[in-house]
């Protein structure tokens, strides 16, 4: 416990503030998704749902496989006070997350996730921006966290039964 602390704890997963067409977000950093990708409700609720193409349907494969039902070419997002351009694939069911920001646009923008600093810096503005604490996080993120340290704990206990 001593030497590695954070083997006791819970990981606190990335979380940046942004603007997604003029609408706040806070949006999950994850340079494992190949793409990324917003629930059909958050588009509704951001007012993209009239730039999706659905030409672009499928199914995503990787944790389930929910169905695509189309795409935003170019979706106009704000990190810090900078304006870029962002392709988003919009997935059919809600998500436990509404906006994922994937290695796609963190590719497309240089971005660097930089964990000793806090921050995710886009290279291609010049611009940080520090990674949400833990009382700013989505409530969805929250219960995620609560989950995952209920389910290390019933771990815990069955391997100590063992």
């Amino acid at each position: 416990m001593e030497t590695t602390p954070e083997a006791f704890g819970s990981v606190i997963m990335l979380y940046v503030d942004m603007e997604v067409n003029g609408h706040p977000l806070k949006a999950f950093v994850d340079s494992g998704a190949q793409m990324t990708i917003m629930s059909l409700g958050c588009a509704q609720r951001l007012g993209l749902e009239r730039l999706i193409d659905s030409r672009w349907q499928g199914v995503a494969k990787g944790v389930g496989t929910p169905k695509i039902i189309g795409r935003v070419h170019q979706a106009p997002i704000k990190v810090g006070n900078k304006h870029l351009a962002c392709a988003i694939t919009v997935l059919e069911k809600e998500q436990d997350m509404d906006f994922l920001l994937g290695l796609d646009m963190l590719k497309r923008h240089q971005c660097c996730v930089d964990l000793e600093k806090n921050e995710l810096r886009v290279g291609s503005i010049g611009k940080a921006v520090p990674f949400l604490g833990e009382h700013a996080l989505p409530a969805s993120a929250k219960a995620l966290t609560g989950e995952n340290e209920a389910r290390a704990g019933d771990e815990a206990g069955a391997a100590g039964a063992a």
